[in-house]
């Protein structure tokens, strides 16, 4: 960063290595979390890399507004189609655009997934196991929360551990949670949020000032746009922002990718490269694959058993709000400030398996309208409860849904504006999920009453994908190895949302960029980058 915080060091951008379309060792698919740590920890091991994304290399202080409204070009607004008995809205929760992806618009929440979540399948008879153990992405946890860096109270959950820089004070919405917690016996901690909780170099600490969804015009906030990708960029990358990435090519007689197919400005243009990685999250990801057909590949690329796009995961995120006498202004501190992992593991006596985690959360007045007209109020109803704000708290939980063969994304009939087939994704609920759904409202509304609210509110949303081109032991199950490598294409990656086998009741921005800290590690491990990787 500048000495001020304001933006990127002077001349990163501007004198930042350019390939020119000539073969590189590596091109990514994708600037979020996934793609850019693996650029950064590429361009660190001597590489020759390139990263292509759809959207805009974003200029916080130029670009982003304080305002709800004017946020957003900040999600993928691109077409795509939704069904399913429980169709999922796409946009601003649960995509990005732009350098950065999700992560520049996400709450800064960056909890690690526990031990169980990688052996759901032999634990609790439900989900999938993966083919590595939370004891291989330790290591990567650590790595990612110091660089971010990451801010809370040691954390009694899943794998005791402490962050690297303490908590954040606690606003009037987290004292709530902390009030109703203690009355109902629920351990409630502070953080961990990816938002300093004082200066870290050049980064200026966080003012509160309640827009962390919105694109954190401070720069307080951790995002790959203001942390990996600088560095990337100081070690020899090139990222190259609008970018679209329409295919994958494969060499029909080696079977080896060699390159993507882009669109920038108009022009169709192909980028060389030994090896290909692709970080589109899990809607774009399995899209750019099934696009990617060839003689080969007639049904999509890496699609051999029918796994591409297949076991995508959302959250479960219902939201519940509660009204105080006493003004609580929940705007007033980072969304995710305070929150509990009490309920993440499987209850045996509970009829549901798996759990969920619940945080403080804080609509701003458009997010909040939503919230009431969803229970129904309208016209002189709307305006009292929005003239009443301020003396509202809002707890959100995440539920931990089961990754399912037909929630999956397939191609639509409509085609975008390059002429490329858009994703369709049809999501169903099972039954596990909406009980999951309807304990975590329960308990969301005993904090709020044992805090002193009179008048709780619901709202059910949806957050957070994963899956889509899942790693697995081998390629009838999933699509790529433990190491991220594709099964049917050597030197193809994914490194990013999709390939996760199940998604806990954690936020999986930390989980994302540790799975890819890993990939880039087992890559470098070979003594050089080449077709025959």
């Amino acid at each position: 960063m500048a000495s001020d915080g304001s933006r990127i060091q002077p001349g990163l951008r501007e004198g930042m290595r350019r390939f020119d379309d000539d073969e590189v060792d590596l091109v990514i698919v994708g600037c979020g979390a996934g793609g850019s740590t693996l650029l950064q920890r590429m361009a660190r091991a001597g590489a020759k890399v390139v990263a292509l994304d759809a959207g805009p290399f974003w200029e916080p202080e130029t670009d982003w507004v304080s305002d709800e409204a004017g946020s957003h070009g900040l999600y993928w607004t691109e077409p795509r189609e939704i069904g399913g008995d429980d169709p999922v809205p796409l946009g601003s929760n649960n995509s990005g655009r732009g350098v950065g992806g999700s992560m520049i618009h996400y709450a800064g929440y960056t909890p690690r997934f526990h031990p169980s979540d990688f052996s759901t399948r032999a634990d609790d008879g439900v989900g999938a196991d993966w083919p590595i153990e939370y004891a291989d992405l330790k290591h990567y946890y650590e790595q990612i929360e110091g660089e971010l860096p990451v801010s809370g109270e040691n954390w009694p959950w899943g794998d005791p551990h402490s962050y690297p820089y303490g908590p954040h004070p606690v606003s009037g919405n987290g004292e709530v949670f902390q009030r109703g917690a203690l009355a109902c016996g629920i351990t409630a901690k502070v953080g961990p949020v990816a938002i300093t909780s004082g200066r870290f170099g050049n980064r200026p600490h966080c003012i509160y000032r309640g827009f962390c969804l919105q694109g954190c015009k401070v720069n307080a906030k951790a995002s790959p746009l203001i942390t990996h990708i600088p560095d990337a960029l100081a070690h020899g990358a090139e990222v190259r922002p609008d970018s679209m990435v329409t295919r994958i090519e494969v060499d029909q007689r080696t079977g080896l990718a060699t390159g993507v197919h882009y669109v920038r400005g108009g022009v169709a243009r192909f980028q060389r490269a030994a090896m290909v990685a692709v970080a589109g999250y899990s809607i774009e990801t399995p899209r750019l694959l099934l696009n990617s057909t060839s003689a080969r590949f007639p049904n999509g690329l890496c699609n051999d058993f029918d796994q591409v796009g297949r076991y995508l995961m959302v959250q479960g995120a219902p939201q519940t709000a509660g009204r105080f006498d006493g003004e609580v202004r929940m705007w007033k501190g980072p969304p995710p400030e305070v929150s509990s992992e009490d309920f993440y593991e499987t209850d045996p006596t509970k009829p549901y398996k798996r759990g969920f985690s619940i945080q403080t959360v804080s609509p701003l007045p458009i997010a909040w309208a939503e919230h009431v007209m969803a229970q129904g109020h309208w016209g002189a109803d709307l305006r009292n409860y929005m003239s009443d704000y301020v003396h509202w708290a809002c707890l959100g939980a995440l539920c931990e849904f089961l990754p399912q063969p037909e929630n999956r994304v397939t191609l639509a009939a409509e085609k975008d504006r390059h002429g490329t087939p858009i994703a369709r994704f049809d999501y169903t609920q099972c039954d596990n999920d909406k009980a999951l759904m309807g304990a975590a409202t329960g308990v969301m509304e005993d904090i709020l009453k044992s805090a002193g609210a009179d008048e709780v509110i619901t709202i059910n949303r949806y957050a957070h994908l994963v899956g889509g081109a899942r790693m697995a032991l081998t390629e009838t199950e999933g699509v790529v190895d433990a190491d991220c490598r594709s099964f049917a294409v050597p030197n193809l990656l994914i490194t990013d949302g999709s390939v996760l086998p199940t998604q806990g009741s954690a936020n999986p921005a930390l989980t994302i960029m540790a799975v890819a800290a890993r990939a880039a590690d087992r890559l470098t491990a070979h003594s050089h980058i080449d077709k025959d990787t």
